[in-house]
């Protein structure tokens, strides 16, 4: 396990807007966001928090054997045992911290970081379905086309409910975001 595993729940509720003025408060920070591994299958389709697949594992061991987990700060995972899964190899063998966040509240996780983890570098474990959310608040962008034309306005993104291993970087430097994405092949 980890060296700590803290829980923390917050009060309030943050808006976009406040969330803004909470980013430009914190001008530096390195984050990688992914979704956890593969998960096991299981035949009973009401498995509600399944635990990694052995594929799941051996990823999450590479994981842990990559040049910036040894530089990693701070680790945030859901309370979910995929999650957990995913980082506790990369925890263990670079000894820092995981901590827990609500996945329906990721203004209050862009609040912690940017009140409490400035000037760090971060993985966040996360799901298909919030994974984007994060990436955006951090500033980061994901461009939508149809057709080779930009789709302006607010469109909602997911990863492909199959679709592991993509971890996206978002470095903001001085104020300046830059993002980049790389893959964790099985």
């Amino acid at each position: 396990m980890p060296r700590l595993h803290a829980k923390f729940f917050f009060l309030g509720i943050v808006s976009f807007s406040q969330l803004a003025v909470m980013a430009e408060e914190c001008q530096n920070y390195d984050v990688f966001v992914m979704r956890h591994f593969p998960k096991a299958e299981s035949s009973d389709n009401k498995v509600h928090d399944p635990e990694l697949s052995e594929i799941g594992r051996e990823m999450a061991n590479k994981l842990s054997q990559l040049e910036f987990m040894n530089k990693t700060d701070v680790a945030f995972s859901t309370s979910y045992q995929r999650t957990i899964q995913t980082i506790t190899p990369s925890a263990e063998r670079h000894d820092f911290q995981v901590l827990e966040y609500d996945p329906r509240d990721n203004d209050q996780l862009l609040q912690t970081i940017n009140q409490q983890h400035c000037n760090q570098q971060i993985v966040i474990i996360g799901h298909s379905n919030t994974v984007p959310t994060i990436v955006n608040a951090l500033g980061g962008t994901f461009e939508v086309s149809f057709s080779g034309q930009p789709i302006k306005g607010s469109t909602l993104i997911q990863l492909d409910e199959n679709a592991y291993g993509t971890v996206f970087r978002v470095l903001k430097e001085q104020g300046t975001v830059k993002q980049s994405l790389f893959r964790i092949e099985p």
